[in-house]
């Protein structure tokens, strides 16, 4: 018998905690350099491995201001650690969506992103995807 266990993420629901995990992140990010303990990394890795329709429905209420920070938490994580390399399944591109659907994607936005990541897929996603979207 093993002890290891099968992490399916389509199975993990987000809440308060998490909420309250990634504005924490947030609030002590300076210059858009992350400072992490070793504990919120582990949990932000976990939570970055979450699948793109808990995203959305986990962020669907969620002020743009907030999901805006997210965004951007989720852009640099991947750029100053490892474990958070997902290209076309980044939370980035459920969040990005959400904020189109809504209306609230700042102009600025994608720019910022683009200058801050090296992953080709963000801010919108793989052309096979959002054509399979549409």
């Amino acid at each position: 018998m093993s002890d290891v266990q099968n992490w399916d993420p389509t199975l993990y629901t987000l809440g308060q905690t998490h909420r309250d995990l990634l504005n924490l992140v947030v609030a002590n990010t300076t210059d858009n350099q992350l400072q992490l303990t070793l504990e919120q990394l582990d949990s932000l890795r976990a939570i970055f491995l979450i699948d793109a329709r808990t995203w959305t429905e986990f962020a669907s209420d969620k002020k743009d201001a907030e999901v805006v920070s997210w965004i951007k938490l989720f852009t640099l994580c991947p750029e100053q650690y490892s474990g958070f390399d997902r290209e076309d399944d980044s939370p980035v591109i459920a969040l990005v969506r959400v904020l189109r659907l809504r209306g609230g994607y700042p102009t600025y936005l994608t720019a910022w992103i683009k200058q801050h990541s090296t992953n080709r897929f963000l801010p919108h996603g793989s052309l096979a995807d959002r054509l399979s979207k549409n």
